[in-house]
């Protein structure tokens, strides 16, 4: 492992993300209140890039199921939340045969999705030097 510049302190305001590739690894650089923090991102449940989700505190929501993993640790604090509430009223003009149909599919979707493991992302060790963000990867 060594350190690698990936950003300078500028590009990334306090309270958001940004993504970068360096050394054919995917990662998400957080910062937090000014200390910056560096974890894979790739999601562990499927994939999904946690850079474009959300930064709460120093939790990463992810955009595509919700899974939140500490900056500080790349450990998975909640799994994916997989939501139905209102999928009947997306559907609700729709004929009864077909809100019957969509309703079995997402609940299809919903217990298979139930069943994938989520795993913790890598959590980097990250310096400062100037304006320069360095990752030890």
């Amino acid at each position: 492992m060594s350190l690698i510049k990936v950003a300078k302190t500028g590009e990334i305001p306090p309270g958001t993300m940004k993504h970068v590739e360096i050394n054919d690894k995917e990662l998400c650089i957080a910062n937090v209140g000014g200390t910056f923090y560096a974890i894979g991102d790739r999601c562990g449940h499927e994939n999904a890039s946690l850079a474009r989700g959300k930064l709460e505190g120093t939790l990463v929501v992810c955009p595509m199921h919700s899974s939140k993993f500490d900056v500080k640790t790349g450990k998975k604090v909640s799994g994916p939340v997989l939501e139905l509430a209102g999928i009947a009223k997306k559907f609700s003009g729709c004929p009864e045969h077909v809100r019957t149909e969509m309703s079995a599919m997402f609940e299809g979707i919903a217990e298979a999705q139930s069943s994938i493991k989520t795993y913790d992302v890598p959590a980097y060790e990250v310096k400062i030097d100037g304006n320069d963000i360095l990752v030890n990867v």
